[in-house]
């Protein structure tokens, strides 16, 4: 946190984005640690060298006029605060200082969305006047209020970071650099991802659930206590606290559904003693945590007049055996709950009095700075729990849980973690470095744990630890518990933001070490000086600092499979220090110590990539020093042995295994192969070792040929290195039964030459037995064998009005398949009337039976005229469900009809019926040119004849003596007309006309006429 004056307005941000404070009057800052020396502060009953004004802290709600003076002071001081228009702030905390200065806590909203990060926190003077302001955000607001990415593209892109159900609010991001509309997308009702509303990608992750570190206790930590409880209605006791908010402690039931209302039941005790202090009474560890709860409200309104979390006087619920096996606290901000497992076994339930104390805090850091749950802000955050859980149990001061500077130390045979030499664990940090924020934030909460207790205690060593400077920094002179824990509540409640790092920190506690104890205090001198032990020197770069170890050449020879191996690092560092030691990927089976000793007995042939790192307490590191680590051993399979092979009689087979003598072949520089020797095959196997055409350094072996009995057994392939060294593969089979083919799917269709059928059948399926042939069977007939190619066969020389049974079977290697049957039966057709003479273009109805197959579609009426060659199908015939039909025709001409049923229909013979001939008469008109004539005079007939076929004669016939006789004949046009004129005798005369001749039609004869002649 910068401090500029408070005449320039302007608004400093740290270097790494923190929070930035305008304040009128800077203080001067001094590296120089106070003159009194070193000494254990600690001891003198942690009392602050001057009364300390840390402030008294006020809902909102207690003092409008507050808020109204501090709104107006915005109004007049907008760029201090990035102030925008469309911004509305919202009280959150006020902070009164005992000399009435004031310090009201805002939270920013613009056009109506949030603006994470937006907090800042206005400080004025008893009298109203602007004395500066602690700012989170870098820049103004200036984003569009148009995402342009979806809400449902926002969550699916948070949805890759965890599952279950989500919600997603438009807000600004203002966390770092330049705010931008964003989506904050909450899953599973903790985890919150904020994803870019206008490039769709995460900007940040973290959590609302702030938990401890994977630990937890073991029984009743805290002895024999006194506890505040209230009476139910029915008389019996109830873990409430009517003193501390009411308080509550309940049983989560180890429900693995979540710590809720609906999932707890409330403890509740009859005589109000409570928990035997074992595991056996649940109450036990609810006595804990409720202990633990109102020590820390005790702490927080003792030291700083804070009536809870909230300071509302409002209690917070606790829930107690939380899961299975759980080894872990936690604090939730959502529904301002704890939860405490009961441990996993390596650790106890996690309910000491500092883990109390630390998930309290939590909730304190929630309703103050709210600092992010990552990065710097949720180190800060971590570690700001560990400070007052620290401090709780100080104050505490309770024989069975003695104060110290550890944390979690009640759970375990070893603390979690070490405030005074965090690296003590081998995983948190205890110097500052730029990839600090990268690490968990358990972690990375090292480089405050350490700052805290070197400004309490000091540094070197004490009773209460051993704490060396960062970087050849100078010694540090503690200030003791209650200066120490005054400078960093201020600092928490008053100059730290959401966004806050660890330079912003040290901004803060100076900060507010000059409120409380002067700006040239020893207070504020101690308190640059524990910074500065902890690498912060308020650049946001690293500080100068020794050299990292040395490592000496590393002795990672080659060892051997199943034998113990015992291998001591060496190094120097520079300083003179310890190195801790540690190493990622050693061989499986091996282990390190942090004093550099790598044991075990590996496990898994094959070689690693070892990384050595040495760190010295500095937290100066080496760069991974890299080397293979061979482990030698017997032969191994290159791959995955095979499952149990299944193989068939009679089918043939091959497989092949590779087999392999790395890295001996490698690290020992070995020239020869692996040799492999094949027993157990089954009968029709053989087994042939070579070397392999794709990997020269491997032998394979290739299993082939046909199996020829049936059973099972295990071949064993036994492979033998250069050294001798032996190992045998084991491979369990089955020989099975013969695989019969499978059967064809077949038909049969009558040829269109007599007496001749075509048989074809499918392609087998896809993984069906192989085929050898086929064999083909006539009944009554003979059967032929056919190539395994073959897919139909024409059969010749059969009777079609005989039925026949063909069978079709696929042959095996050593059976044949079921057969398959299908039959070709005859066709019956008739056709009625066998004969008929009608007038031309009359109408003949013609029927008939089809006995044996569906005729519909398939059985046609087929007819050919007297010159006609050929016949041509008419019609397709519809029969009904006996086989009957009828079909009506209008012939002109002579016409033969038969009905056909072709070939190519499956399972029947093709068959033609009897012809039916039906003979048609010409149609003939007489128009006489008068009926009356006197004799010799000319009278001239006309008419047509129908059809006109060439050759057709027309006959002017008379009646006469009982007989017609031909007078006159006239050969037709070939329009079909004719004309004939003659004259008569006297008398009366009965006259037709009657054709002859052509050859599609017989003779018609046309109407009677009577010519009178006088």
């Amino acid at each position: 946190m910068a401090l500029v004056g408070v005449g320039a307005h302007a608004a400093a941000s740290s270097p790494s984005g923190g929070s930035a404070t305008v304040e009128a009057g800077p203080a001067p800052e001094s590296a120089a640690p106070s003159p009194a020396g070193q000494r254990d502060a600690v001891r003198d009953d942690h009392r602050p060298r001057r009364a300390a004004r840390v402030g008294r802290s006020v809902p909102p709600a207690a003092k409008p006029a507050f808020v109204a003076a501090a709104r107006d002071v915005v109004r007049g001081n907008k760029k201090a605060v990035h102030s925008v228009a469309g911004e509305d702030y919202q009280a959150k905390d006020i902070v009164v200082d005992s000399d009435g200065g004031r310090h009201v806590r805002f939270d920013r909203t613009w056009n109506g969305l949030r603006v994470l990060g937006g907090d800042f926190v206005v400080h004025t003077t008893r009298a109203g006047r602007f004395a500066g302001a602690t700012v989170g955000q870098d820049a103004a607001v200036d984003v569009s209020r148009t995402p342009a990415v979806a809400k449902n593209d926002a969550i699916a892109t948070a949805g890759k970071k965890s599952t279950g159900p989500a919600q997603a609010q438009l807000v600004v991001d203002a966390h770092r650099g330049e705010p931008a509309l964003a989506w904050q997308v909450t899953i599973a009702g903790h985890l919150v991802v904020i994803v870019d509303a206008t490039t769709g990608r995460t900007r940040r992750t973290y959590d609302l659930t702030k938990g401890g570190d994977t630990a937890t206790g073991h029984g009743l930590h805290s002895g024999e206590v006194k506890l505040s409880t209230t009476r139910t209605a029915e008389g019996a006791f109830t873990l409430i606290d009517p003193d501390r908010g009411g308080n509550r402690t309940r049983d989560a039931l180890n429900s693995a559904s979540g710590t809720s209302e609906a999932t707890s039941r409330a403890f509740t005790d009859a005589d109000d003693v409570w928990g035997d202090g074992t595991m056996a009474d649940r109450a036990t560890v609810g006595v804990d945590v409720h202990y633990g709860m109102a020590r820390t409200w005790d702490y927080l309104k003792d030291a700083f007049g804070r009536e809870g979390i909230n300071n509302d006087g409002k209690g917070v619920t606790a829930y107690v055996h939380d899961e299975v096996d759980l080894a872990n606290a936690s604090w939730n901000d959502t529904c301002l709950c704890m939860a405490f497992g009961d441990g996993d076994g390596s650790r106890t339930a996690f309910t000491s009095l500092d883990v109390v104390g630390h998930e309290m805090a939590h909730g304190l850091t929630f309703r103050t700075a709210d600092l992010v749950y990552e990065g710097e802000s949720g180190a800060l955050n971590e570690a700001t729990s560990d400070i007052f859980g620290t401090l709780v149990e100080f104050a505490a001061n309770n024989p069975a849980d003695e104060p110290d500077y550890l944390v979690g130390e009640k759970t375990g045979p070893q603390p979690i973690r070490w405030m005074d030499e965090p690296t003590r664990n081998l995983k948190s940090a205890s110097c500052w470095s730029p990839s600090v924020k990268d690490l968990d934030v358990h972690r990375s909460s090292g480089v405050a744990n350490k700052f805290f207790y070197n400004l309490a205690v000091g540094s070197g060593s004490t009773r209460w630890g051993s704490s060396t400077p960062c970087g050849g920094a100078a010694p540090v002179t503690g200030i003791g518990n209650d200066a120490a824990g005054a400078i960093w509540y201020r600092a928490l409640s008053t100059y730290m933001v959401s966004t806050t790092d660890f330079v912003g920190a040290r901004q803060a506690t100076l900060q507010a070490a000059a409120d409380l104890y002067g700006s040239d205090s020893a207070e504020r001198s101690a308190v640059q000086a524990a910074w500065l032990a902890v690498g912060v020197d308020g650049s946001g770069t690293v500080p100068p600092s020794g050299t990292a170890p040395v490592v000496d050449p590393l002795p990672l020879a080659p060892v051997h499979l199943g034998t113990p191996v015992q291998r001591q690092l060496t190094g120097t560092d520079p300083q003179g220090q310890a190195i801790v030691w540690t190493a990622e990927e050693l061989p499986p089976g091996l282990t390190i110590t942090p004093q550099g000793l790598i044991s075990g007995v590996p496990t898994t042939k094959g070689s690693t990539v070892v990384q050595i790192h040495a760190t010295d307490p500095d937290g100066n590191r080496t760069s991974p020093k890299a080397t293979s680590w061979y482990v030698t051993g017997p032969p191994a399979l290159f791959g995955l042995l095979p499952a149990p092979r299944t193989f068939n009689v009679g089918a043939e087979t091959s497989f092949l295994l590779r087999f392999e003598d790395y890295p001996d072949h490698h690290a020992l520089g070995q020239t020869q192969l692996v040799t492999v020797e094949t027993t157990g095959l089954p009968d029709g196997l053989t087994a042939t070792a070579a070397v392999d055409d794709d990997f020269d350094w491997a032998t394979r072996v290739t299993v082939r040929g046909t199996p020829s009995t049936a059973g099972t057994g295990t071949i064993r392939f036994t492979a033998t290195d250069p050294d001798g060294e032996t190992a045998t593969f084991a491979l369990p089979y089955t020989v099975g039964p013969p695989l019969v083919p499978a059967t064809p799917v077949g038909y049969v269709y009558g040829g269109e030459a007599s007496g001749s059928a075509t048989v074809f059948w499918t392609d087998p399926t896809a993984g069906s037995p192989p085929v050898a042939g086929y064999v083909v069977r006539v009944t009554p007939g003979s059967e032929q064998v056919l190539p395994a190619t073959a897919r139909s066969v024409t059969l010749t020389g059969l009777d079609p009005t005989r039925a026949y049974e063909i069978g079709i079977r696929a042959r095996g290697t050593v059976i044949d398949g079921a057969e398959k049957t299908v039959t070709i039966k005859p066709t019956g057709l008739t056709l009625s009337p066998p004969a008929a003479t009608v007038d031309h273009g009359a109408p003949v109805t013609l029927t008939g039976q089809v006995t044996g197959p569906l005729a519909t579609g398939r059985a046609y009426v087929e007819q050919k005229a007297p010159t006609a060659t050929t016949w041509t199908r008419v019609s397709t015939i519809t029969a009904d469900a006996t086989g009957a039909w009828s079909l009506t025709v209008n012939p002109t001409v002579t016409t033969a009809y038969r009905v056909s049923y072709p070939a190519g229909a499956v399972g029947w013979w093709p068959a033609t019926s009897a012809v039916s001939t039906i003979t048609v008469r010409h149609a003939v008109t007489l128009t006489p040119s008068t009926l009356s004539a006197r004799a010799g005079a000319n009278v001239t007939f006309t008419g047509t004849v129908t059809p006109a076929t060439a050759g057709v004669k027309a006959n002017l016939q008379h009646f006469t003596n009982g007989g017609w006789v031909t007078l006159q004949s006239a050969t037709i046009a070939a329009n079909g007309s004719y004309s004939i004129r003659r004259a008569f005798t006297r008398g009366s005369w009965n006259l037709r006309v009657v054709t002859s001749g052509g050859n599609t039609n017989v003779a018609g004869v046309s109407r009677s006429v009577t010519l009178t002649v006088t």
